[in-house]
């Protein structure tokens, strides 16, 4: 019997919220779409950390250090320092080119181009250095690499270190994407505030509203919870419908963008990804939607209501 009262009263305690919700239609859909707006940059940035991660995980895999040779060192030199490279527990593939393979390299990608096989046909000495390609086991391991080889007793036939140039653009992409990032949650926080105060003020309106509807409820004994109840729910149900605003935009977004990136970055997939992930993506916005909904609610109810 207690147990049906329960549910009986939860029921009630759900409609009473949503027909706060219903009647305050200005000032609910103001609240929920100021919340749908928070909820879809938190989305956003999302998207721009999966965006960066894949991007410099992307770049990772093509960078390594490439070790360029004077033109009179020694080829036993240069495989001594292979060999001490090999020793290197940060050290996953070392690759030796010599002259010769560099110059039948450049040959094979430019066997189309006439002018310059003519060209290269006309030297009389290979212009092209003996190198070194590393690999390391993990990219954040290049820089001790680049100063091992700095450090090395056969340092003087080294020509140079493409490291550098290497760890600049990465070091960039870094950079832009933390820059970004910062502005991003920057506003996230500012439009959830923004939303919560809207939430705030659209319950305080709704309690003010109840007045004498509530004090009636205190005299014929309703608990607290029935009276608070209604509220929360009615927060609530402003976090859940912009929840489900924002994730409506977003997927017909992401999609649109990926069909856009696909053509220069294949590599990168967007609506793939969010797609795998929809169950965790509806878990998170949902849930800060919800989060900001009640916890509007909670101050409104704190600040407002006496019960």
């Amino acid at each position: 019997m207690v147990e049906i009262s329960n549910k009986q009263s939860f029921k009630r305690i759900l409609k009473s919220g949503w027909t706060n919700f219903r009647r305050n239609r200005f000032m609910s859909l103001g609240a929920t779409g100021t919340m749908a707006l928070a909820l879809l940059v938190l989305s956003g940035l999302m998207v721009l950390n999966f965006f960066t991660s894949q991007t410099v995980g992307f770049l990772d895999e093509k960078v390594d250090v490439s070790v360029y040779f004077q033109n009179d060192a020694k080829e036993d030199q240069i495989l001594k320092i292979k060999s001490d490279l090999e020793e290197l527990q940060n050290v996953k593939l070392v690759n030796y080119i010599s002259q010769n393979q560099a110059l039948e390299d450049f040959k094979n990608r430019h066997q189309d181009d006439q002018l310059i096989q003519d060209s290269i046909a006309e030297l009389e000495n290979n212009p092209l250095q003996a190198s070194l390609s590393i690999k390391a086991v993990d990219p954040s391991q290049y820089a001790s690499i680049a100063q091992f080889l700095e450090s090395n007793s056969l340092k003087s036939v080294i020509d140079k270190i493409s490291f550098y140039e290497n760890e600049t653009a990465i070091n960039r992409i870094q950079g832009i994407s933390r820059s970004l990032s910062r502005g991003g949650l920057g506003v996230t926080l500012l439009l959830a505030l923004v939303a919560v105060l809207v939430t705030f003020n659209t319950i305080r309106l709704t309690i003010y509203n109840k007045k004498q509807e509530i004090e009636i409820m205190k005299l014929v004994g309703a608990t607290n919870w029935h009276v608070r109840g209604p509220f929360l729910v009615e927060g609530g149900l402003y976090g859940l419908f912009a929840s489900l605003a924002a994730l409506a935009v977003f997927y017909p977004a992401i999609h649109f963008v990926s069909g856009k990136l696909l053509s220069f970055a294949p590599n990168i997939n967007l609506f793939q990804h969010f797609i795998g992930n929809l169950g965790q993506m509806f878990l998170i916005i949902v849930g800060s939607g919800l989060a900001l909904g009640i916890f509007g609610s909670m101050i409104a109810i704190r600040r407002h209501l006496r019960v």
